[in-house]
């Protein structure tokens, strides 16, 4: 059980350090869209190679992911506003992946309720020998995955602020503004894709918003913020592994909850010290 927490706090740190990055310039909507839309990815790339061990399946659901962020820019530089534009492009490639496993995938292990909650506790059955160690693959991945959004961070950092604050002075300095977009959201897909098997989409989301949500209310800087942002990721997954374990509940989703409770926590705290 030891192994579950550690896959999981790798897990919820990865999503947390991530969509903290969308939190702070208003697209959170933006991942609730990739969690749901990188399921087509998965589906379609299953189906080409009939496996779900597959390296296709990841680089599907990722290139899933960054169509479906082309797809609500086009939208949205139509008629539409960016959220009307996020929803419906969400949910129309939910929907499509959902029929799809309804219809073709009722035998095999990629159904809905894993799709939706995930399983973290048989994660550690799937293992792999590592320098003669071994560990469950879910932890490799996690970690591989954690090391690198952490050198993303730090070698970007100077930029990321002056992307994440300020963009017309990041398009004035000559900074590819458009690059660092696009690397953003590839790194968002993956980290969902990575994550999603591990946890299902609606721990994912919770992982991706609610540390964010509740490190803005304290944090006054950038360094700051991604620090609080990593302690609010750790405090959501303890306290949900302990509440899920304790009462026997799905992990992955007391573990949405708790992101919830946390924000609220942290929200009525601030107002009384106001």
């Amino acid at each position: 059980m030891f192994e579950v927490l550690i896959i999981l706090l790798l897990t919820g740190l990865s999503c947390g350090l991530l969509g903290s990055l969308l939190v702070l310039r208003n697209q959170s909507m933006l991942a609730d869209a990739l969690a749901h839309s990188v399921l087509l990815g998965i589906v379609l790339g299953f189906f080409l190679v009939r496996s779900l061990d597959s390296p296709i399946l990841i680089l599907g659901a990722t290139l899933f992911g960054v169509l479906a962020v082309l797809a609500i820019e086009g939208l949205s530089s139509v008629k539409l506003t960016h959220d009307a534009a996020t929803g419906l492009v969400f949910t129309t490639f939910f929907a499509t992946a959902v029929i799809l496993i309804s219809i073709f995938a009722r035998n095999v292990h990629l159904d809905l309720d894993m799709v939706l909650m995930g399983e973290v506790l048989f994660t550690p059955l799937n293992r792999v020998e590592l320098l003669g160690i071994s560990l469950p693959v879910a932890l490799v991945k996690s970690g591989g995955l954690l090391l690198a959004i952490v050198l993303f961070l730090g070698l970007t950092y100077q930029h990321l602020k002056i992307f994440l604050f300020d963009k017309n002075h990041a398009q004035l300095s000559g900074l590819s503004v458009r690059r660092l977009q696009i690397i953003i959201v590839f790194l968002v897909s993956l980290t969902v894709v990575l994550a999603f098997d591990i946890a299902g989409s609606i721990a994912v989301i919770g992982f991706l918003v609610a540390p964010a949500m509740a490190a803005q209310l304290w944090a006054r800087h950038f360094h700051s913020f991604l620090g609080m942002v990593a302690f609010f990721s750790c405090l959501m997954v303890v306290i949900g592994y302990a509440l899920g374990m304790h009462f026997d509940l799905s992990l992955s989703g007391i573990c949405a909850v708790t992101g919830l409770g946390l924000y609220v926590t942290s929200l009525l705290i601030k107002k009384i010290k106001v």
